[in-house]
């Protein structure tokens, strides 16, 4: 193996590997290292790299394997931690000036469970301000690149988890997901990412203020949908730490994968998300729809009332809950915050409490409206970002244009690069985004596979045979 061959590695490739004594984690690691320092120059993916300790878990799981103590298939695989999950002994700032000094004296459950699969950690990964942010953009810690076109976003606020997994600077990484944050930067940089069912993974150690208390979710960010799996295998769970951590049995993700997938519904909403989406996006959509259809899977229109009221939902409820703990460096460290974001965050704090509740009771009509269309249906399939990855110039004039139309970035609507992920922030259902094609200036287009509750694995299981039988599969951007 040599280091060009990364970008195209897997988790499901390189663990039996491991297991056998084929791959050594040491030499792997170091082969992630020396690519992480050829490439983060140009990418901004790490924040904070952690070549020593890397190194140093990577020998103990070296060792653990060789003298027959093999724990599971994240055995020894490097992977990355955006930067705001807590992490004992290394600097977690959440891409924000007031934070650039922190460090933790624990690690967040998610941290925590790949540390005890033996996963090696390679470093904490960039990210937009406060997760607050859909492009990326950090004007503290320098922006991360989208790796198919550097000129390009690479969506956030998982900027540099997605950016450090499609460049090949690790095999896996976690993200958070209050408004599409995990599967935002997956889309935009061509890679798999899942928000999984409000609590299915534990929050505890997300630094407070990066995402509201009942739209905020943890899951991973990997290249393709069986890593994905893995990952999930690991961090799903219930949690003592996380008063809101779900007790629902975890399923065995893995072993469902390669099954037939004939006969199952897929669920398309009308009147919402093709609404947003630019016309080379909605055609990947339907491209992706006639091949779900070619593996036997039946295509059928649901409804779901009040979806236009969903973009205020969201944002009535993400911003008061994740402000309401910002308070405190907003009163005492507001020169630390970017201008947009100040004004953001001040904006916030003028909702009234009777607002907030109202909010509330409009969501959980949504939230039935969602049940009772998966009452008929197995999954939902809708695109994932409206476009494909802006340029950043595109991204801070305030507008773009979608099919010869000027479309305000903030608008009625609120952030129009969300529009398609927030629903299932919204109904806190999980969602799955897997490539499903590329734009005629060769940038990723993402697709969501949605289904009801802890049903993680049938958005799973529908991803991979998707992901089995495209040509999309194994595409890789091309780097220095």
């Amino acid at each position: 193996m040599v280091e060009k061959d990364l970008e195209a590695l897997t988790i499901s490739e390189v663990a039996p590997k491991i297991r056998n004594g084929e791959i050594s984690p040491v030499a792997l690691t170091k082969l992630y290292i020396e690519r992480i320092e050829r490439l983060n120059p140009l990418l901004s993916a790490y924040l904070t790299p952690t070549p020593k300790s890397a190194l140093e878990e990577a020998a103990v799981a070296e060792k653990e394997i060789h003298t027959g103590g093999y724990r599971g298939p994240l055995h020894g695989i490097p992977v990355s931690i955006k930067d705001n999950f807590a992490t004992q002994g290394v600097r977690t700032t959440a891409g924000a000036k007031a934070l650039s000094d922190w460090i933790p004296d624990f690690d967040a459950t998610v941290v925590t469970r790949l540390r005890q699969a033996g996963a090696v950690s390679l470093g904490k990964t960039n990210m937009h301000e406060w997760a607050k942010g859909s492009h990326g953009v950090n004007p503290f810690f320098g922006t991360p690149s989208n790796p198919w076109d550097r000129s390009r976003i690479p969506g956030g606020s998982s900027s540099g988890s997605a950016v450090a997994v499609a460049a090949g600077m690790c095999m896996a990484s976690v993200g958070t997901d209050a408004a599409g944050s995990v599967r935002n930067p997956a889309s935009l940089c061509g890679i798999v990412g899942l928000k999984p069912t409000y609590g299915r993974v534990s929050v505890f150690g997300g630094v407070p203020g990066t995402g509201g208390y009942s739209t905020n979710h943890f899951g991973p960010l990997t290249r393709t949908v069986a890593d994905c799996a893995s990952m999930m295998q690991i961090i799903a769970g219930h949690d003592t730490q996380d008063p809101l951590s779900s007790r629902e049995s975890v399923p065995d993700y893995v072993t469902g994968l390669g099954s037939s997938v004939e006969g199952m519904r897929v669920g398309v909403i009308r009147g919402y998300f093709e609404k947003f989406a630019s016309s080379e996006v909605n055609q990947a959509i339907a491209n992706a729809l006639e091949l779900l259809c070619s593996l036997g899977m039946v295509v059928e229109e649901v409804s779901v009332p009040h979806m236009d009221l969903i973009p205020a939902v969201q944002l009535c409820a993400s911003r008061v809950e994740s402000t309401a703990d910002a308070e405190y460096y907003l009163r005492h460290h507001p020169r630390d915050y970017s201008p947009s974001m100040l004004s953001t965050q001040i904006q916030a704090l003028t909702v009234s409490g009777g607002t907030y509740n109202q909010s509330q009771r409009i969501r959980r009509l949504i939230c039935d409206g969602f049940d009772k269309a998966l009452a008929q249906v197995d999954v939902i399939v809708a695109p994932t970002s409206p476009i494909p990855a802006l340029s950043f110039d595109e991204s801070m004039s305030g507008s773009v244009a979608v099919d010869g139309h000027n479309t305000p970035l903030q608008g009625p609507h609120g952030n129009f690069l969300t529009l398609c992920t927030i629903p299932f922030n919204v109904n806190g259902l999980p969602s799955l985004s897997v490539n499903c094609g590329f734009s005629k200036d060769g940038l990723p287009i993402g697709m969501q596979i949605a289904a009801g509750a802890f049903r993680e694995d049938t958005v799973l299981k529908v991803g991979h045979a998707y992901e089995q039988a495209s040509s999309w599969t194994g595409r890789v951007p091309l780097l220095p």
